[in-house]
């Protein structure tokens, strides 16, 4: 190879010779925002010279992130896109003060319409993205930017407080991991493995984590304080703007999601039911953990769900998109708009609607020789199990918060179950197959000695050798068992009911296999312990032991109450 002559622009020269086609087909710009902002963009453009569509991912994780961004560019800039990805404000190289979700819902419109008004797009803008992505589409889309013509939506978020940051009044405490990443502009999402988490994750009061962490009090403090479902986050839920999103959205999440599979059915669920784009609502639904709801394989938690666990998500993606920003390709004919992986099965099924439950059967709690059953029938006699909870000894969710994938919880619940504070109750074996799909719920008559505690159930499915596997969980913070807006305390040793929302869930219970339902008062450290007293979680530093029981039969008939499928419509 020739040597290129020495001169003061030999750098660059040699810079451009040594650059693939793409880098040179990448630039860098501003896009002004309505209150002067400029948000930081990279642009991606086709080979050919020609406009073409436009496809947008907003994220705070850097518009360069190897991970998330610039390989997925370059896929779609090799198929004919424009690829234009974004930091969200005061991230990244964005201008503007970060704050999380608060200025996603004007800041994404005004990035659509912009990119839509260039002379490289064809005015058809189409959004992407994986979790904080996907939650930016929604934010755009609630403000019905003109030009966005469809999205493909990963595990978003946007079911606020029912979701995350709190899950029904538990605080979700893997958002110290997020909040250490985001809280610098530049993602330090590699340090997350060097942090000493089991010193760090039971500091008391877990406000004081921040700190230790370096996150601007601010953003922490809005993940931590924002306990009920206020006027920020009610203003950022778009239950009732649904109707006027005329969007065509491909929704994708994984059963074993535990961030953010709430906000993607969530969002699914009321498209499906109030948008003028209704029809054009597609759920695609594997067996993945949250990161790999948009990576996914065969694997999960060391379980190998065999080879249609895994998809060929980059073609799933092109698909969507060459059919409503280009109007070519294969198009979405054979295509269900409901796809669900079927754990007990291990099979995909496309059923018409979701959920595909007909009804609703209940299995009510009790005991029989000081062991805790499932029946059909509620027991006529009242009796009650009963449990120490011990905020410094909390049931464990059994991950390793310094390994990857961290979303990767363990299904086998056996160790758990074998702790005096989880509560078990175990149905008959059964005789022929129970398909559960749907949203279930746990209906506890239960009590507590302290003026606050929190129920963490889980459903199991145990199978002949006696293993048993978490099917779905749901969790809640005693206080806001009426409200999430207003909690109240309970009163120690009274009976009080609560409803616990289960996941929604598509899972079919084999012969020869049993449900059982488990009750404890703890998760950690997925979510923050509670310490048995009523107040702001945050800022608590004192724990009470808190006994707490269940009560079954009588008067007082707690129950599992399953989303069947009929056999008929099987």
């Amino acid at each position: 190879m020739s040597e290129l002559p020495d001169n003061p622009a030999t750098p660059f020269a040699r810079w451009l010779r040594d650059t693939d086609e793409s880098d040179q087909r990448r630039f860098e710009t501003g896009i002004p925002v309505r209150d002067g902002a400029e948000l930081a963009a990279d642009i991606y453009l086709p080979q050919d010279d020609a406009p073409a569509p436009a496809i947008v991912t907003i994220t705070p994780y850097g518009k360069d992130s190897t991970a998330f961004v610039t390989d997925e560019a370059r896929f779609y800039q090799r198929h004919g896109y424009v690829f234009v990805a974004v930091d969200v404000r005061g991230r990244g190289k964005s201008e503007g003060t970060w704050l999380p979700f608060a200025n996603d819902p004007d800041d994404g419109h005004d990035v659509v319409e912009w990119v839509a008004a260039q002379p490289w797009c064809t005015g058809k803008v189409g959004m992407t993205g994986l979790s904080y992505m996907g939650w930016t589409q929604w934010a755009a889309a609630s403000r019905r930017p003109p030009h966005l013509t469809c999205m493909l939506s990963t595990s978003a978020a946007g079911r606020w407080q029912q979701e995350i940051p709190f899950t029904n009044g538990a605080f979700q405490l893997y958002f110290a991991w997020w909040a250490y990443a985001t809280r610098r502009r530049i993602s330090e999402i590699h340090g997350l493995a060097t942090m000493d988490w089991d010193r760090l994750l039971p500091t008391l009061p877990y406000d004081a984590i921040g700190t230790e962490l370096g996150i601007p009090q601010e953003s922490w403090r809005l993940l931590t304080q924002k306990d009920r479902l206020d006027d920020f986050w009610q203003a950022l839920r778009f239950d009732d703007v649904y109707d006027s999103i005329d969007v065509p959205c491909l929704h994708v999440t994984g059963w074993y999601d535990l961030e953010d599979l709430l906000g993607a059915f969530h969002h699914y669920e009321h498209m499906a039911a109030a948008s003028p784009a209704a029809d054009s609502q597609y759920l695609l639904v594997g067996p993945w953990s949250h990161v790999k709801s948009r990576y996914p394989d065969r694997y999960y938690a060391g379980r190998d769900l065999g080879p249609d666990a895994a998809w060929d998500m980059d073609a799933e993606h092109l698909r969507w998109f060459d059919h409503w920003l280009k109007k070519q390709g294969p198009g979405l004919d054979d295509v269900a708009r409901i796809r669900l992986f079927e754990p007990g099965t291990d099979q995909w099924r496309t059923p018409d609607t979701w959920p595909m439950a007909t009804s609703e059967q209940s299995l009510f709690l009790g005991s029989q020789d000081e062991e805790g059953v499932l029946s059909a029938t509620a027991q006529q006699q009242e009796s009650s199990t009963a449990y120490r909870y011990d905020p410094a000894d909390p049931v464990p969710t059994q991950v390793d918060v310094r390994a990857y994938p961290v979303e990767d919880v363990p299904l086998l619940q056996d160790a758990n179950e074998a702790r005096p504070d989880v509560l078990s109750f175990t149905g008959p074996v059964l005789e022929t197959e129970t398909r559960i799909s749907g949203w279930g719920r746990v209906e506890l008559f239960a009590s507590s000695d302290c003026d606050d505690t929190e129920w963490h159930v889980k459903v199991c499915d145990v199978h002949p050798d006696g293993r048993s596997y978490k099917v779905t969980q749901g969790c809640l913070r005693a206080a806001c068992r009426d409200s999430l807006v207003e909690p109240a305390p309970l009163t120690p040793n009274e009976i009080t009911r609560f409803v616990v929302e289960l996941w929604p869930t598509q899972h079919v219970f084999l012969p020869g296999h049993r449900v059982r339902v488990t009750v404890t008062s703890s998760d950690f450290p997925w979510f923050a312990r509670s310490l048995n007293r009523f107040g702001v979680v945050a800022d608590q530093a004192e724990a009470r032991v808190a006994l707490n029981t269940v009560v079954h039969g009588g008067n007082h008939p707690s129950r599992l109450v399953l989303p069947v499928v009929d056999v008929a419509a099987q």
